[in-house]
């Protein structure tokens, strides 16, 4: 709507509108009134023109004593409808082809009062032939109406289709306009006096009855295909008229006496504005029509607001507004949707939405919302104070079972301590005398071994202290006891290399199991010729760990098959982890899956 037609009264509104028709009709009779000029300007006249106030008395004669008078009128009606029909439609494209419409109507009706009082066959030609500009655009603006309902322009085979209606309309408009050049839409003797009369129709001629009816249909079965089953029965209306219309023009250009007789472009144009009225009227082109109606059926509290905040439209469900209401419209920015509460209706949640010329009031009530939110705060209180309860629960738990943890850990430690201390003990009593060479290598290897269970005892120990410590062993922490590992085997003339692969730290009693497990294969290492050892330790999933670990010595047989082989397998079923041990000549290879504890 335009910016002068917003924000106003229903009555200014109303007086306006016909403002701007009473503007376009006088523009009309300023035309008229300038075509004796016209006349008198006429090169090909002769010098017998007679002067500009006989020119005047004979075309106001004219006017009055002929059909003009009925096209002046049809022109002022086309024009008050342009405007009315621009300010009811709601869609803004179909609303400019509209007024496309009305205007090309209206310009119409001039044409055809200047044709009917033109003094020279060439103006009467010209003029002639333009009747066929709005006979092309009219049909076309038509199916463009209807492309729009059923919203086939928003695809680009649509747009496309559009562009090659508007060539087809530019070449069938200069194939009428260039008739003198080529006579294959009108045959005519232009030196015959009856020369508007007597003509006939060339091949060219029967394009404008093609196209016509192509659109007309083409505009119908668009809005069939848009329309719901109760607008479908209304544009049957409308598709009446325009059958009455197809059978006027045949009778036309068959040239039946009472066809003959009448103006074809008024009826026409008449034919074209009423059919689109019906349209608007029964919402097949969507407008303001009967707007009073649907407040009616509306199941809701909707009220229509002027910019003064005057109630122009309430639906039968709309009850009186509370104090605040208005206070608070007034306060919002306009243009802009809000919602809001007042104070006085705690219950009712209101929605603001802006119109053109003022605005819309939505009332919803909301008690079994606002009793949902209050028994919804009221339970996300309780389950915060469970979700505390199970965080404080949690939190005991876990330090019990921290507790718990490093007592089972001390309780291991302090077992595998004893055991070595035992073994220790035994070994150290039961050292042979230096008698010989043999007896010397025996008591050398037996304080090897002891001095591999003081370093086990040592790395055992130190468990029981990092977990007071430390909240883990890193990659980096046991990369390190690792290395020191190594150190140790060295000095007992076994070679030792390893590779710390894991992504995540690890808890002691893990780390502690995996001890065992590596001191069990290197003491088993020990009894074998030049042995070296190389260890791997990764993450075999989210919940477990595998080490594996690969022995090289200089011994022929099957590492596998030895007696030490089983002592290690004997251990290894007691460390309740799951293990492979494979074996071949001078080779033994260990595989152990360990879940990771303290998770």
């Amino acid at each position: 709507m335009p910016r002068f037609l917003a924000g106003i009264s229903h009555r200014i509104y109303r007086h306006r509108a016909f403002a701007i028709a009473g503007a376009i009709t006088a523009l009309f009779l300023l035309l008229l009134a300038v075509l004796p000029v016209l006349h008198a300007s006429d090169p090909k006249l002769s010098n017998t023109v007679p002067a500009y106030g006989e020119v005047s008395q004979e075309v106001v004669d004219e006017l009055a004593h002929s059909s003009s008078i009925p096209l002046l009128a049809a022109a002022v009606i086309f024009s008050i409808w342009g405007v009315l029909v621009y300010l009811r439609c709601l869609d803004y494209v179909l609303r400019r082809r509209l007024v496309a419409i009305a205007t090309i109507c209206a310009l119409w009706m001039i044409e055809v009062i200047f044709k009917y009082n033109t003094f020279t066959p060439s103006y009467a030609t010209l003029l002639w032939y333009l009747y066929y500009v709005p006979m092309t655009l009219v049909p076309l603006l038509y199916q463009l109406c209807g492309m729009r309902l059923a919203g086939v322009e928003q695809h680009r085979a649509g747009r496309r289709y559009r562009t090659a209606l508007w060539i087809a309309a530019a070449l069938l408009i200069a194939f009428v306009l260039t008739n003198d050049l080529h006579r294959q839409v009108f045959h005519f003797d232009r030196a015959s006096e009856t020369w508007s009369n007597d003509y006939t129709y060339g091949w060219g001629y029967f394009l404008f009855p093609a196209w016509t009816v192509f659109n007309f249909v083409a505009f119908f079965a668009l809005v069939r295909r848009s329309s719901s089953f109760r607008i479908q029965r209304f544009s049957g209306t409308a598709a009446l008229v325009l059958l009455g219309g197809a059978f006027f023009c045949v009778s036309y250009v068959m040239r039946v006496p009472w066809a003959w007789k009448l103006n074809f472009s008024l009826v026409y144009c008449v034919l074209c504005v009423v059919t689109l009225e019906i349209c608007l009227d029964c919402d097949v082109i969507p407008s303001y029509h009967d707007i009073a109606g649907i407040f009616d059926t509306l199941p809701l509290d909707l009220k229509a607001l002027t910019r003064d905040l005057q109630v122009a439209y309430a639906t039968p469900m709309s009850g009186p507004t509370p104090p605040g209401v208005f206070e608070e419209l007034r306060a919002q920015e306009h243009g802009r949707a809000h919602a809001f509460a007042v104070a006085s209706a705690p219950d009712v949640m209101y929605r603001a939405f802006p119109l053109l010329g003022g605005s819309a009031l939505l009332a919803q009530d909301v008690s079994e919302l606002n009793e949902l939110n209050r028994e919804l705060s009221h339970r996300r209180m309780e389950l915060q104070r469970q979700n505390e309860l199970l965080a404080a629960d949690y939190d005991l738990k876990a330090h019990l079972a921290d507790q718990e943890a490093e007592a089972l850990l001390v309780q291991d430690v302090d077992r595998a301590l004893a055991r070595a201390l035992d073994e220790m003990y035994g070994m150290l009593s039961s050292l042979p005398p230096l008698t010989d060479e043999a007896s010397s290598h025996e008591r050398y290897r037996m304080l090897q071994c002891a001095k591999m269970l003081v370093a086990y005892c040592k790395r055992k120990g130190s468990l029981t202290l990092a977990q007071h410590g430390e909240s883990g062993f890193d990659r980096d922490r046991i990369q390190l006891i690792a290395n020191e590992l190594a150190s140790d085997l060295r000095t007992i003339d076994v070679d030792c290399a390893s590779i710390i692969a894991i992504r995540r730290p690890m808890h002691a009693s893990t780390v502690s199991a995996l001890y065992d497990c590596v001191y069990d294969f290197a003491f088993f290492a020990y009894t074998t010729d030049h042995p070296a050892l190389m260890y791997h330790l990764s993450d075999h999933d989210s919940c477990s760990v595998e080490l594996r670990a690969t022995l090289f010595s200089n011994d022929e047989g099957d590492l596998s098959q030895t007696p030490a082989a089983h002592e290690l397998e004997v251990a290894l079923r007691g460390r309740n982890v799951a293990y492979r041990l494979e074996g071949e000549p001078g080779q033994l290879r260990m595989t152990v899956l360990m879940p990771r504890a303290g998770e």
